[in-house]
Parts: C-alpha cells; structure tokens; sequence
C-alpha cells in the first residue's frame, strides 16, 4: 500500500510541476518536457520509497507489504502508467485539431476559409500538414523525390505496417 500512495503523491505532484513549468519556459513540444520529467519521476518515487517508513507513520500492519520490492516495483510502474495517461490525455485534448477548431469556433462564428487561414503561417506555410512532411523525411520514414512526392522508405514501410497490425489487433477500423 506503500507503493501505491507515494505513487499517487508523486502523480499528483507531477501535473502541477509540469503546468508551472510549461508555463515558465513557453516551451513549443512539451514532449522535451514530459517525457524527461517522466524519466526523473520514477527515481524520485524510488527515492522516496526508501526513505520513507514502512508505515508511513500511519499503515497499519496488514497494509504494508511483506515484499518491499514488490511494493515499490508496484508502485513506480502505476506512477510511470499515470503519467503516460497524462501526457496521453494531454496531447489528444491539448493538441488534437478537432479541439483546435472548437476553440477558434467558440471564440466567434468563421466561414471555412477563415479556419483554412487560421492555420497559415505568416509566409504561408501550412501549419497542420507543413510541419509533418518535413518531419517524416527528417526521421527518414519518408523520401521527397524531385517531381514532388512522397514515397516511404523501408523504416517508414515498417511503422506503417506496424500501424496497420496495431488497427487490426484493437480493432480500431479504418483511417488515420
């Protein structure tokens, strides 16, 4: 029981931290600043857990564990699982476009080439799907060719196909 409520003083601790943080730094991919705060949470439980009593100054005896390491392997993996539901949640809700549009719709009523301009940058570019071109062929799951187009590399054949087993295995259906 031990494991389980340092876990979830860490977790709650966690989304507080972060928000004050990415507010602080304006950071613009809060991944640089999740996942690196996700690595040092597990040692701070771990920490934590060693130094702390058995009992917490509260367990009774029949909720403290007779495996420590049990207890606190437990412990940190449900910490490191509500954290990745976070970060989840955070980017589904935060970065999803659906989400983006309802917001810019919420704030007043806007034709489709208003919402198609919200989404330009100042030169131009196309911010929904300007920045992922690049990145595919930056991490080299793609390849531009001279005439303009966009062909999959072996890495990027091989995540795809890992992407249609992962569909087909939950059964989430065609699309994106």
């Amino acid at each position: 029981m031990k494991g389980l409520i340092l876990s979830a003083a860490v977790f709650v601790l966690f989304v507080p931290v972060s928000a004050l943080l990415c507010h602080i730094l304006h950071i613009r991919r809060h991944g640089k600043l999740f996942f690196p705060m996700m690595a040092a949470s597990a040692p701070l439980y771990l920490g934590l857990y060693y130094m702390t009593p058995p009992d917490l100054g509260f367990l009774g005896t029949a909720w403290q564990a007779t495996h420590e390491w049990v207890d606190a392997l437990t412990g940190c993996l449900i910490l490191l699982l509500n954290i990745h539901s976070f970060i989840d949640y955070f980017f589904a809700f935060n970065g999803g476009f659906s989400t983006s549009l309802m917001l810019l719709l919420d704030k007043k009523p806007r034709t489709t080439a208003e919402l198609v301009a919200e989404y330009k940058g100042k030169n131009g570019f196309d911010k929904i799907y300007g920045w992922r071109i690049p990145f595919l062929v930056s991490k080299g799951y793609a390849v531009l060719e001279n005439d303009r187009t966009l062909r999959l590399t072996s890495r990027g054949i091989r995540a795809a196909k890992i992407g249609i087993f992962a569909k087909r295995f939950l059964n989430l259906g065609k699309g994106g």
